[in-house]
């Protein structure tokens, strides 16, 4: 008996490698992919709708490029009829503007975008959350003009919240650093990561439980796929040559 695959949604998808691991998993299936960037787009449309049909892309929303607001603003009704068909929204807004790697602008407009990724959760209300950015997203802006918030609480806070104007559940919501490098990435990578339950699914699924997991599962991991807690880049590219 074939296995139903779960749906979800790539947020800020990029060139597709978020969804491209979901796809390898075997266990899910894309509904759509929104990105902005025409060039990111079109590689992950070569990639994962072309080459493998991936997705299942609703006739109601064009297979192009795409701001996220713009999503919000055309198609309310129907993001809010996919309710209760949507496992999972992945995906996190873009970083630079957080990024200690980079000028780290509190007042960067791509920042504004996690007003658009929580409005976009409350119209679809998936069942759960999984939501990257950078280390610095957990820190203070200390260094600018605008003395801001910690951007990880304000989302989890909000997330958290019910919102009544649209009928909205909220979410059970947990937040961690993890050093990927850990995993086998060949390179220094911490990442802030959330995962998000919807209320009222929060007593059988409970959000801390999946870091849990993948710290007690971590070796048995890297064990399964060959690799060492450091490995290096030799290691992860040398098939290529």
């Amino acid at each position: 008996m074939k296995h139903k695959k779960s749906s979800y949604i790539d947020l800020f998808a990029g060139c597709g490698g978020l969804s491209l691991g979901l796809h390898n998993s075997g266990m899910w299936e894309g509904k759509f992919a929104i990105e902005k960037s025409p060039d990111a787009f079109e590689t992950l449309e070569y990639n994962l709708i072309k080459n493998k049909p991936h997705f299942d892309w609703p006739s109601w929303l064009p297979q192009s490029a795409h701001d996220i607001n713009e999503i919000i603003e055309k198609y309310p009704e129907q993001l809010q009829k996919l309710r209760g068909s949507i496992d999972m929204v992945a995906g996190g807004p873009p970083c630079q503007g957080f990024s200690t790697a980079g000028r780290r602008v509190e007042n960067d407009n791509r920042n504004r975008l996690i007003g658009s990724y929580i409005e976009f959760i409350r119209l679809v209300q998936p069942k759960i959350i999984f939501f990257e950015n950078v280390k610095g997203f957990t820190q203070k802006f200390d260094k600018n003009k605008v003395k801001g918030r910690i951007y990880s609480k304000y989302v989890e806070n909000a997330l958290r919240r019910k919102n009544s104007r649209l009928n909205s559940l909220g979410y059970e919501v947990s937040g961690h650093l993890v050093d990927f490098s850990e995993f086998g990435v060949p390179q220094k990578r911490t990442r802030f990561i959330l995962v998000g339950v919807r209320k009222d699914l929060a007593q059988s699924i409970i959000p801390q439980q999946f870091f849990s997991n993948i710290e007690s599962n971590k070796q048995d991991f890297l064990i399964n796929k060959g690799i060492g807690i450091t490995n290096s880049l030799e290691d992860a590219i040398s098939d290529l040559l």
